[in-house]
């Protein structure tokens, strides 16, 4: 289950990114001589639904500006088959930039600053948050200033999505339990427009009051076994951290947190959701996201980029009559129990998601970099082109004024708690994904989520070859392991610094 791909990595099988950037093609369009006509070659990562937008926005740009555009859509590959063409000096015009690759590849030379291409006085209409990402001081090597090395594709959130259809199904006895003051409020958005946060305790009950069978469900689910949730470490644990009030990294990202109270306190508050019998087992070959479009799971991360593949669902009256078994939503990730005196007002502020990024840079090699540059704004500024992508269930709109409007304000956008991301991207409730932070991921990965197993054979009580430790236990155990790996990250950033 910890290998479960979330949507972002659904890909298509790789189409090769090692096609050569000066490629023509014979005829003008436009005046139907024969001439030169210029190519671009871009490779993304996209889900079906995102690929069919991203066409349409390509088409129009094709005929404006009498070009071809190599849209190449790449599988679960993507970042080592980049890094080969990077390597073989073929690399695509637009490609991908990761929010930890920044310095590397300016430092490579493999990269164009875009205020060398374009003019980007208008580019202060996005959300400023998601421009510094890319920006990038090379004398004073510091990351959130200086030149421009790509446009964002989308300042992305993660917020935790439910399936309302299962909600209703067990609506006495959620109501049974907020009766009783076992749970402090109904599943829902009260009048007010205040937000149902939950406790960990209490996101606990509610998920296990959701996993039940429910005959109802059509043959097509697969079985009739409904779950609360079906969360796993890697995506889902960062804001259980952050709801209560920990972190992975320190300020300077110097130093790993696993070891803190706030950080145990955060998982075990994830590991409770296991232990009362609310969750998935990490023993089913089935994973989380595939109950969830079955409507097998009532609670589960919800990216932006999500948001137009479940509403297809939603609205397929064929398949989901009435809403009958999907009818989504955005919601809330619960927080410490410490705040279980709080009321719902004052709960609003305390939870938080995950907000992150990634950008469209050009090719130092690319021969037609104007172009690419254009394209590049296009897909991240163009107003008509964020307003289909929103509309479309592909991101929040980058224009700040746009996303602060009229995606909250017409109905034509979805979902209906969309205000949710909103926050998240305005700071309220949205946190830097950590390992954005640092050069290299593997603190995280090999320090921390490759043991995992033994959490979850503490909790489940499944023997699955490893010993099996309760949460404190195995924070505390691969604390020093994973502060060893950052340090050592740390170092390879700096040997590879031209400026050191």
């Amino acid at each position: 289950m910890k290998k479960f791909i979330p949507l972002l990595l659904v890909f298509l099988i790789l189409t090769s990114v090692c096609a050569g950037c000066g490629n023509s093609e014979k005829t003008d369009v436009t005046t139907g001589t024969k001439e030169d006509k210029p190519v671009l070659n871009v490779s993304v990562f996209a889900q079906e639904h995102e690929q069919a937008m991203y066409r349409e926005v390509i088409s129009q740009f094709e005929q404006k500006f009498n070009c071809t555009v190599n849209f190449q859509v790449a599988g679960d590959q993507y970042w080592p088959e980049l890094e080969a063409a990077l390597t073989a000096n073929a690399a695509p015009d637009v490609f991908y930039l990761g929010l930890g690759d920044i310095k590397r590849r300016v430092w490579a030379d493999k990269i164009v600053a875009l205020d060398d291409l374009l003019d980007v006085s208008s580019l202060d209409r996005i959300w400023p948050e998601a421009l510094n990402l890319y920006k990038y001081d090379v004398e004073t090597d510091k990351l959130g200033e200086g030149k421009i090395w790509a446009l964002p594709k989308d300042f992305s959130a993660v917020s935790m999505t439910v399936n309302k259809a299962i909600i209703e199904k067990r609506r006495d006895e959620i109501e049974a339990l907020v009766k009783d003051g076992t749970l402090p409020f109904f599943p829902e958005i009260d009048e007010n427009g205040n937000l149902p946060v939950y406790t960990f305790t209490e996101f606990a009950i509610l998920c296990k009051t959701l996993t039940f069978e429910d005959p109802t469900l059509p043959d097509t689910a697969g079985s009739k076994q409904v779950y609360g949730t079906h969360l796993w470490e890697d995506f889902c644990l960062q804001p259980f951290i952050w709801g209560a009030g920990g972190d992975y990294l320190n300020e300077d990202a110097t130093r790993v947190l696993f070891d803190t109270p706030e950080f145990i306190e955060g998982y075990e508050g994830f590991a409770k959701i296991i232990e009362m019998g609310g969750s998935g087992l990490s023993t089913d070959e089935v994973t989380g996201y595939l109950k969830f479009l079955a409507g097998r799971c009532a609670y589960f991360p919800c990216g932006t980029w999500d948001v137009g593949a479940f509403q297809a669902i939603e609205d397929d009256e064929s398949i989901n009559p009435g809403k009958s078994w999907f009818d989504f939503d955005l919601a809330p990730w619960p927080i410490s129990d410490r705040y279980s005196n709080l009321s719902i007002e004052e709960r609003q502020d305390k939870w938080a998601g995950r907000v992150d990024s990634i950008g469209y840079c050009v090719s130092k090699q690319s021969k037609n970099q104007k172009l690419a540059a254009e394209l590049a704004y296009v897909l991240s500024a163009d107003e008509e082109v964020q307003r289909f992508l929103a509309k479309q269930g592909g991101q929040v709109p980058n224009i700040v004024s746009m996303a602060e409007g009229e995606y909250l304000s017409d109905d034509s956008y979805f979902p209906e708690s969309r205000v949710v991301f909103v926050r998240m991207l305005q700071g309220q409730n949205g946190h830097r994904v950590p390992t954005s932070l640092t050069f290299n991921a593997i603190w995280h990965t090999e320090g921390f989520i490759s043991g995992v197993d033994s959490v979850w054979s503490y909790y489940e009580g499944i023997d699955k070859g490893v010993k099996p430790m309760s949460v404190s236990e195995y924070c505390r155990s691969v604390q020093p392991k994973a502060q060893e790996l950052l340090e050592q990250a740390i170092q390879d950033e700096a040997a590879i610094n031209p400026n050191k």
